[in-house]
C-alpha cells in the first residue's frame, strides 16, 4: 500500500503543466505579410490565422469574411 502511494506521488511530481499562451480575445484579422490578400486566397489566409493564433488555431464560423477595403480576412470568433 505504501509503495503504491509513493509511486503515485512520484509520478505526479513528474508531470508539468503547459505554459500559458496569450491569445487574442476578439476578431482575428490577417493580411499577407502586410500586403492585402485576394478574395480567392482564403486557404492561405486560414493558414496565416492558425499561425497567428498558435496551437489552438482560429475558430472557424459561417461569419468569416473577406474585407475588400483592407484586403484582410476576418475571423470574428477569434482564436480557439
Amino acid at each position: 500500500m505504501a509503495l503504491a502511494l509513493s509511486v503515485t506521488l512520484a509520478q505526479a511530481a513528474c508531470v508539468a503543466t503547459a505554459p500559458a499562451v496569450s491569445v487574442a480575445h476578439g476578431p482575428v484579422r490577417v493580411t499577407n505579410g502586410g500586403q492585402p490578400f485576394q478574395m480567392w486566397e482564403g486557404a492561405l489566409a486560414r493558414k496565416a490565422a492558425d499561425a497567428q493564433c498558435g496551437a489552438g488555431g482560429v475558430k472557424v464560423s459561417i461569419y468569416d469574411r473577406y474585407d475588400r477595403a483592407t484586403g484582410a480576412w476576418v475571423y470574428p470568433e477569434g482564436c480557439a
